[in-house]
């Protein structure tokens, strides 16, 4: 895969006059160019010589004239347009944090994603911008995209605003998660509901009738699946109560003592995030509570350091390869225009047996 033009070390304001004109001419920025702290890093110069450069742009007729705090409009590309059909693919992914902050099984899935797309010519770029959790997005979305190019977009953990948005812009997009409702954009995830289910079942079948599941205090649709699969498992005499904990380890430790004062106290938790199982399987050891054998644990979601628990914790976990697979099938087909990528939307995750869950 060839790399974009960079700016050669001799007249540095020519030279990025130059690439700058070659980006935009290749339909990189075609329409807006970015900010000069984002050009300045790009080409890897300093700012007095990107402000030069676009001065140079303007009267070239390549940039409109600045206007006070707005990013510098194209008016012509100084070659023929290029279609988006003919660039390299580029997916974009809009994520709730940082990717070194990411959880391990999403970091590799990435991982995955960017080594398939780079074997195909095609490239991937993570972002996570401050404002992508924000209540009304749309118009630094707008923005954003202008600035940032991509065939196609994955969203991770995406409000209903953000997914409303690239609906109603039309903007070739997979949801690596759960879809708000009205959303009807091509999506992936776990299916949580049926997860949920099935571990309220397999508690149901030893013996268990009083469960607590842990929610963290974010509003996530996955986790309001969840909590359904198990409230809605039907069975006599089964009763499911759903905590929110803060995020903390004292968090999930008040909440646990709470439920243990209920009149009657739950016999197994199951915990929807792998960070609540190690911190319940701590926390319960130091109120001298033993797993499986005072309370069972099951946790809906995985990651690799609960493989190094004592007990084995039971659960459910993906295979980050074979989810990749998927992820590039969906978006090969969305970046050609196709809105229905196919394939099932929902992933069936692993049953880890572990040996935290008991007969009551």
């Amino acid at each position: 895969m060839t790399s974009a033009p960079m700016p050669s070390r001799g007249n540095l304001v020519a030279e990025c006059v130059r690439v700058m004109h070659l980006r935009i001419s290749a339909g990189e920025w075609p329409r807006l160019l970015p900010g000069e702290r984002r050009l300045a890093e790009t080409l890897q110069v300093g700012r007095d010589t990107i402000r030069l450069a676009l001065q140079q742009l303007e009267r070239d007729g390549v940039l409109a004239p600045a206007d006070a705090g707005a990013r510098r409009r194209v008016i012509h590309s100084g070659g023929e347009a290029v279609r988006e059909k003919n660039l390299t693919l580029k997916i974009g992914v809009l994520a709730h944090r940082r990717l070194e902050l990411l959880p391990q099984p999403m970091l590799l899935e990435i991982d995955q994603v960017r080594e398939a797309l780079s074997s195909k010519g095609a490239s991937l770029e993570v972002f996570a911008p401050a404002w992508y959790e924000q209540k009304n997005p749309a118009k630094r979305l707008e923005d954003f995209i202008g600035e940032h190019p991509c065939t196609a977009w994955m969203l991770l953990r995406s409000s209903a605003a953000v997914q409303g948005w690239f609906m109603k812009a039309r903007i070739p997009v997979l949801i690596r998660g759960y879809p708000h409702p009205g959303i009807t954009l091509p999506h992936l995830d776990i299916d949580w509901q049926a997860t949920a289910h099935h571990a309220a079942g397999q508690l149901w079948r030893m013996g268990h009738r009083r469960v607590v599941v842990l929610s963290p205090a974010e509003t996530l649709m996955g986790v309001e699946a969840a909590v359904r699969g198990v409230v809605e498992l039907g069975e006599p005499g089964f009763e499911a109560t759903a905590l929110v904990e803060n995020g903390t380890s004292g968090g999930v430790g008040r909440v646990l003592a709470r439920a243990l004062n209920f009149k009657s106290p739950p016999t197994a938790i199951i915990a929807t995030r792998p960070r609540q199982a190690a911190t319940a399987l701590t926390w319960l050891a130091s109120q001298g509570l033993q797993v499986p054998r005072h309370l069972s644990l099951i946790s809906l979601g995985w990651e690799p350091f609960l493989d190094h628990l004592v007990p084995e914790i039971t659960g459910y976990r993906i295979d980050p390869e074979a989810v990749a697979k998927l992820v590039v099938r969906r978006l090969e087909r969305i970046a050609t225009g196709d809105p229905n990528p196919g394939g099932n939307a929902w992933i069936t995750p692993e049953t880890v047996k572990g040996a935290s869950v008991g007969k009551v």
